[in-house]
C-alpha cells in the first residue's frame, strides 16, 4: 500500500484540508531562517488534528545561526511533539552545505524539537558533491527525495509507482518519502505531493512522534487555567507569566490566552516574550469589545516557550477588562 500527502505553505493560503481527496497526511511550512513565520501554519495544524491526519512541520534552512533558527522554529511549531522536516535546498544566494545542515539538525534536537525528516533532493545532493549522508542517518533522520516525471491531474494519477527512480538510494540512504509532483490538483489548488510506501500507521511509527510529557505528582496541583483583572488606568501595564507552552518540567501542552471586556470597548497593546527570541510578537492595538466574545490576539495557542505576556492599556483605559490563561495536555 502507498499513501500520499501534500507539502504546503502560504503559497496555498486558504486551502481547506477537508477538501483534499488524496491526502492521508500533511506536511506544512512553519518557519524559514529566523525571519519568517508561515501565517497559515497554525490553522492547518488545527485542521489536521480535527481531521485525525498525521501532521509534519517543516523549516526552510537559511545561512543564519543554526541555534537561532532552531529557537525560531521552537517558538512557532505549536506542539513540540509533532514530527518535523528540514528543507535543505538553495534559495537566492544561499546554498546550504552538509555541515550547515548537520548544525541545524543538532541545534533543533538540542532545543527539544522532534526533527525526523531531511528534504535533500538528489539533484541538490549532487550539486554539493554527492557526499555520504551517514551523519544524517546516524542522527535518526529519514530522507525525503524529489523527482517530477511531469503531467497534471490528481496525485494518485500522477504517482509513477513504487519502483520509480525517486525511490532509489543515494548518499547511503533510501528515501522514506518521495515528492513526485508539484502540480497535483487537489482541493482546488495545485500542490506538491509526497508518497510513502506503507500504511498511515506505519508512517506514524516511522516518524516517531514524541510522547506527551507527564507532570510529576508534586506539580499536579497546578490549575489548568487562571483568570484575573487587567489593571485599569492610562498606560497601565499588567504583566503575566503563563505556563511555558509545550516545554518545562511540569509537562504543559498548548496554552491559550484571551481577553474579555465589560461596559464598552477597550484598546490594549499585547506583547509576548519568548524563550530565545525576546519580545517576539507585538500587537499594538487589540480591540476588546463588551458586545463580543473573548478576544484571542494570537488566533490560536501561544507559541512554544512563551515566558511573559505584557498588556498595556490604550484607548478607554478604565473599561473593566479581564484575562484568561488556559493550559491543556498537562
Amino acid at each position: 500500500m502507498t499513501v500520499f500527502g501534500p507539502d504546503i505553505s502560504s503559497y496555498q493560503g486558504g486551502l481547506d484540508l477537508s477538501r483534499l481527496a488524496d491526502a492521508s497526511f500533511v506536511i506544512a511550512k512553519t518557519t524559514e531562517g529566523t525571519y519568517y513565520t508561515d501565517a497559515d501554519y497554525q490553522g492547518w495544524r488545527r485542521q489536521a488534528a480535527n481531521l485525525g491526519k498525521p501532521f509534519v512541520w517543516y523549516h526552510f534552512l537559511s545561512g543564519e545561526d543554526p541555534h537561532a533558527q532552531a529557537q525560531h522554529t521552537l517558538a512557532n511549531v505549536g506542539d513540540i511533539g509533532l514530527p518535523g522536516m528540514l528543507d535543505a535546498e538553495p534559495a537566492g544566494s544561499f546554498s546550504p552545505s552538509l555541515a550547515q545542515i548537520i548544525a541545524y539538525v543538532d541545534a533543533a534536537r538540542g532545543a527539544g524539537l522532534n526533527l525526523r525528516l531531511i528534504y535533500l533532493p538528489r539533484w541538490y545532493w549532487q550539486q554539493i558533491g554527492s557526499p555520504g549522508l551517514s551523519a544524517l542517518n546516524d542522527r535518526g533522520l529519514a530522507l525525503v527525495s524529489s523527482s517530477y516525471p511531469g503531467g497534471s491531474g490528481s496525485a494518485r494519477s500522477l504517482y509513477p509507482g513504487d519502483g520509480a527512480a525517486g525511490w532509489q538510494s543515494y548518499g547511503g540512504m533510501t528515501p522514506l518519502l518521495y515528492q513526485f509532483t508539484n502540480e497535483a490538483s487537489d482541493g482546488g489548488q495545485l500542490l506538491d505531493y509526497n508518497a510513502f510506501r506503507g500504511t498511515v500507521a506505519q508512517l506514524i511509527a516511522a516518524l516517531g512522534a514524541a510522547p506527551t510529557p507527564t507532570p510529576s505528582p508534586t506539580e499536579d496541583h497546578v490549575p489548568a487555567f487562571v483568570t484575573g483583572q487587567v489593571t485599569p488606568g492610562p498606560g497601565a501595564v499588567t504583566m503575566l507569566c503563563p505556563p511555558p507552552a509545550n516545554i518545562g518540567t511540569a509537562g504543559w501542552g498548548n496554552v491559550w490566552f484571551s481577553l474579555g471586556a465589560d461596559f464598552g470597548d477597550a484598546h490594549v497593546r499585547v506583547a509576548i516574550f519568548t524563550n530565545g527570541q525576546g519580545w517576539s510578537h507585538i500587537y499594538d492595538d487589540v480591540l476588546v469589545s463588551a458586545k463580543d466574545d473573548r478576544v484571542n490576539p494570537f488566533g490560536g495557542p501561544l507559541p512554544t516557550g512563551v515566558q511573559k505576556i505584557s498588556i498595556t492599556r490604550g484607548a478607554n483605559p478604565n473599561v473593566p477588562l479581564a484575562y484568561l490563561i488556559e493550559a491543556a495536555s498537562r
